[in-house]
């Protein structure tokens, strides 16, 4: 079990986190840490042989975080067990590294109108996008559409008014799927800024409206980049501090749903943002990972405040490599899915990252209608309304069983008194 998470720690209560020895998903010489009341930062820094990268106050956790590089030749864990005792240090963690959770995209066959496919554009600012208008392309049938009976539920919600976040790698803010839905572009990362497939894709999904047709096309995008990767891979990694940063950005920009298509190790700094989400009424859903049957819990998914997420085909059969645990709270299509990526492409997704964002994007229909709703009535609303698959029931592979968007959307609905 994680440490209690209600407020910043106090001297004597130390919340040292020293990973396992079999754990390496952290950056090996950063730490972070924070600051007893009195404790000077210059002090504790020489005195583990650091340097000072930045210090953050993160509000949602309550608490101003240092990170610091240590000196070549210093083990992070050694300094981390000599931290817990510290009476200067109020916490202490590595700096945990997470993963994006979708398989490598798979290219569509399309025929196009003139042009070859360009390569990935690199950009200095993620506010500068192509202005090329990519091709008209006839494109192979979204299964997603039927499956969640999308042409009926968008009768009734579009997701109007709803800030979605994705907090991912770069989304290419000027395809065509894109255009007019981003309400607000961060960038967690010091270093150019490059279009990435995997942001793209999630973004994507949730507020398409070109010739795809995403979840919740009304609402709002807010793109944040806290993973960094090569555009055309789908793989790309990111740090608790740049999540945070990223998800503390989303917050002030007014967001109520957060999209975490990421996973890795549990995370004392992440944990303490989810809680801090929740209390603030947002909604976080999160990939439940793409580790395999047999694989440990994954993270964010894991934590309490999420809505876990795994992935079915357009079969309603599980992805092979999605995780399996008590934690999963549902499931939603997530194989071959047409996705758009970089460039004014598409190519088809596979994965529990952009299962992820279809539920972010029903989260988004459902708070248009019911804004008052919270993570529990939210979490209610759509586990109540699934299509039970696997074991009658709950169960360790699909949760309570596949989303269905009208039908979640119709428990929602206010219901109206009939006249006389």
């Amino acid at each position: 079990m994680p440490p209690a998470l209600g407020g910043p720690p106090t001297p004597g209560q130390s919340r040292t986190v020293v990973p396992a020895a079999d754990e390496t998903r952290f950056v090996p010489d950063e730490i972070l840490f924070e600051l007893a009341p009195d404790a000077q930062a210059e002090t504790v820094l020489q005195r583990y042989g650091a340097t000072l990268i930045t210090s953050r106050r993160v509000e949602l956790a309550g608490t101003t975080i240092i990170r610091a590089k240590l000196e070549a030749g210093r083990d992070l864990r050694s300094v981390l067990v000599q931290m817990a005792g510290d009476n200067a240090i109020a916490g202490a963690q590595p700096n945990f590294t997470y993963e994006l959770q979708q398989e490598r995209p798979r290219p569509v066959s399309t025929t196009a109108s003139g042009g070859r496919p360009d390569v990935p554009a690199r950009l200095s600012d993620p506010a500068a996008v192509r202005t090329t208008p990519a091709p008209r392309r006839d494109l192979p049938p979204q299964y997603v559409v039927d499956k969640l009976r999308l042409g009926d539920v968008h009768k009734l919600a579009r997701g109007a008014s709803i800030r979605v976040a994705v907090i991912d790698s770069g989304v290419d803010i000027g395809h065509p799927e894109l255009r007019g839905a981003v309400a607000g572009v961060y960038d967690a990362l010091d270093e150019d800024f490059v279009p990435h497939s995997h942001g793209t894709a999630m973004a994507a999904a949730l507020v398409a409206q070109g010739q795809l047709q995403g979840v919740a096309p009304a609402s709002r995008l807010l793109a944040a980049r806290a993973f960094s990767g090569r555009a055309s891979s789908a793989s790309a990694s990111g740090t608790s501090l740049h999540i945070m940063a990223a998800i503390e950005w989303a917050v002030g920009q007014g967001a109520r749903v957060i999209n975490l298509s990421f996973a890795g190790p549990q995370d004392r700094l992440l944990s303490r943002g989810l809680a801090g989400l929740t209390a603030k009424g947002m909604i976080a859903v999160a990939a439940a990972g793409n580790g395999g049957p047999r694989a440990a819990a994954l993270y964010p998914g894991a934590d309490p405040n999420v809505i876990a997420v795994t992935a079915t085909d357009a079969d309603d059969r599980i992805f092979p490599r999605a995780n399996r645990g008590g934690y999963i709270t549902l499931a939603a299509p997530g194989v071959d899915v047409l996705a758009a990526e970089p460039q004014g492409r598409y190519a088809f997704s596979s994965g529990t990252s952009i299962a992820a964002a279809h539920v972010s994007g029903l989260v988004a229909l459902l708070l248009e209608k019911r804004p008052d709703l919270d993570l529990d009535g939210v979490r209610r609303l759509l586990t109540e309304s699934a299509i039970d698959l696997g074991s009658r029931g709950r169960d360790p592979v699909y949760g309570a069983g596949r989303i269905d968007a009208a039908a979640a959307l119709a428990r929602a609905m206010p219901v109206t008194a009939s006249r006389p």
